[in-house]
């Protein structure tokens, strides 16, 4: 056995184990190191976003200069600029996109509804039409076009049939064949990195991303300023895509983990932190859904990762009500004693510190930080050491503080 294949076999029983609520040999280190390699490499956003092949390389570097790290991944989550360039997306923006957005930005989702007032209905009778002559030419630029399609005559093989493989429509094709040859080249990067990580010995409980079924509906089709008059004025139409959209969130997860061999499933919580929606919406229409799509996940031996997005406090009894040790809680914010208290014995926890103490504070506010962070987190095992959210820029002194205090107090 090589030396980099029993690290890998450390790391995941040291990971494994605290999953299933035991006590490995230290705390693992989980740290989502987001794009802080890349600018500490000086690779712009905008660059990574093209450069895929440099952009695994600065990230496996990371890895390999920094064994402290149990965990990591070689993808830094930003898509492949080309693609939306060429296919015009209208719903983000990107590092040193046409319009002008800096080269240093992350990415940006531009919310607003694409499923409009008063079209509830038609998008439950036609999602299929729906969806090619509403919400396609409402997102993607080069497919405005799809606007003005007559579903039913394409079905039947009138005109419209003959329109979508007419002359004028070659260079549109050409363009989605563009922006599939990119996507598949950036995956196909990514991957063969991921072969490198995997081979240096760093574990992985990396499983995509998703959203709840309330996020879904509330980030993409309605948008929050649709969503909020809704969830009063259209209550039942809003549960009605509520179960549609946790049929669809439970088989793309499962679909991810088959394709790919993950155990883990990811979900970003957008829209149920604390005093966002009220406790009656989210025991109601929230809830219910998030945790319909966690056992689904458990019942196939999968692991779902619950990544809070903003304050979790007033929503810890609810995350109390799934089967013990079969799940991971990340909070961005949360009060650590009470989550360790309600939440310890039922699932592993993760995260809770501060970004903001690596990013401005001084090595030695980082290291009382993370004895502070381990003193409540660490005893009686079940928890995985990360930030809040993922780092973009630190000083690099405060990064170092960071891993070798967790290295020096995550001992049992």
């Amino acid at each position: 056995m090589s030396e980099y294949e029993k690290l890998y076999r450390e790391r995941k029983l040291r990971v494994e184990t605290a999953v299933s609520g035991g006590t490995p040999d230290r705390v693992p280190n989980c740290l989502l190191v987001g794009t802080y390699p890349l600018w500490k490499a000086g690779m712009t956003m905008a660059e990574s976003m093209v450069n895929h092949e440099k952009q695994c390389q600065i990230m496996l570097e990371f890895y390999r200069t920094h064994p402290q790290l149990d965990t990591g991944m070689v993808s830094n989550f930003m898509p492949a600029a080309k693609v939306l360039e060429t296919l015009q997306v209208k719903n983000m923006r990107w590092p040193g996109d046409p319009k002008g957005l800096g080269v240093n930005n992350t990415y940006q989702f531009i919310e607003y509804p694409t499923l409009e007032d008063g079209e509830y209905e038609e998008f439950f009778d036609h999602p299929a039409e729906f969806w090619l002559t509403r919400h396609l030419p409402r997102t993607v630029g080069l497919l405005e076009f799809t606007k003005n399609l007559d579903y039913y005559s394409l079905i039947a093989g009138g005109t419209q049939e003959l329109a979508i493989i007419s002359p004028q429509m070659i260079p549109v094709y050409e363009k989605l064949l563009e922006a599939a040859k990119e996507k598949q080249r950036m995956y196909s990067i990514i991957a063969a990195y991921e072969e490198k990580l995997r081979a240096l010995g760093v574990y992985s409980i990396a499983g995509g991303g998703s959203a709840t079924a309330f996020d879904m509906l509330g980030d993409t089709l309605r948008g929050t300023f649709g969503m909020m008059p809704d969830l009063i004025e259209e209550r039942d139409n809003v549960k009605r895509a509520l179960e549609i959209f946790v049929k669809i969130h439970i088989q793309n997860s499962l679909d991810f983990c088959q394709a790919t061999g993950s155990k883990y499933a990811w979900v970003m919580l957008h829209k149920g932190f604390d005093n966002f929606i009220s406790d009656k919406d989210y025991a109601e229409l929230y809830w219910p859904y998030l945790r319909q799509w966690m056992m689904a996940l458990i019942e196939h031996d999968i692991v779902p990762v619950v990544y809070t997005e903003g304050s979790y406090n007033t929503r810890l009894e609810y995350l109390k009500d799934i089967p013990k040790h079969k799940a991971i809680y990340h909070f961005e914010r949360v009060d650590l004693k009470l989550a360790k208290k309600e939440l310890g014995d039922i699932a592993c926890l993760m995260g809770g510190f501060p970004v903001y103490t690596v990013r401005y504070g001084t090595p030695a506010d980082v290291d009382e930080q993370v004895k502070r962070t381990l003193d409540i987190m660490a005893p009686g095992g079940g928890y995985l050491f990360s930030t809040g959210y993922s780092l973009e820029d630190a000083p690099e002194e405060n990064m170092d503080a960071l891993l070798n205090a967790v290295e020096k107090y995550g001992k049992y």
